[in-house]
């Protein structure tokens, strides 16, 4: 009993991948484990909750507190332009939007975090994240083993990937402490 509550508590935390289709009987369409929509547990409530703040539209994510820019072409995510991965952390870093300047980066697994499996392409849900470019997106995590690549998460794909931080990729920011 103490670990099927420990599981509920944990899928409760975690957010849904999006899969709703079922291929095989325990997969994850099957079970659509995790936090998002109220698909399974009458308790879950809306992920994501659109706000404009200042004439800046934002993406608060329920399931993680995390706070996104949510237009892919507004200033939140450097109009759409790509850069470096140095120069993306001093942008996502030095941002005031909505208000707020404490804007970074996300890490790979924030990102992550808002992969829309049940969508396709781009796999992320539009709206509220509108104009994603189905591309790459730059991370703020190092690759440890070769610390000259940094990770980054395709939305075209749905593939984490990492890239020399000299390529060009575009930004969504992000910020906690909601």
């Amino acid at each position: 009993m103490k670990m099927e509550a420990e599981h509920i508590i944990l899928t409760r935390l975690l957010p849904k991948t999006g899969q709703e289709t079922s291929y095989v009987a325990g997969d994850d369409g099957h079970y659509q484990a995790g936090w998002w929509r109220g698909k399974l547990l009458v308790d879950n409530k809306t992920r994501y909750v659109v706000k404009t703040i200042g004439g800046d539209v934002v993406v608060i994510d329920n399931a993680t507190g995390l706070m996104w820019a949510a237009d892919g072409d507004a200033a939140g995510c450097y109009g759409g332009l790509s850069n470096e991965w140095d120069i993306a952390i001093t942008i996502a870093n030095g941002l005031d939007f909505a208000g707020f300047t404490d804007w970074r980066l996300p890490n790979t697994k924030e990102l992550f975090s808002i992969m829309d499996y049940g969508v396709g392409y781009p796999c992320i849900t539009e709206p509220p994240f509108s104009n994603t470019f189905k591309g790459s997106y730059w991370t703020s995590t190092t690759d440890v083993g070769v610390s000259s690549y940094a990770y980054s998460i395709n939305f075209g794909t749905s593939l984490v990937a990492k890239n020399p931080k000299d390529a060009d990729l575009r930004i969504r920011c992000v910020r906690s402490g909601l």
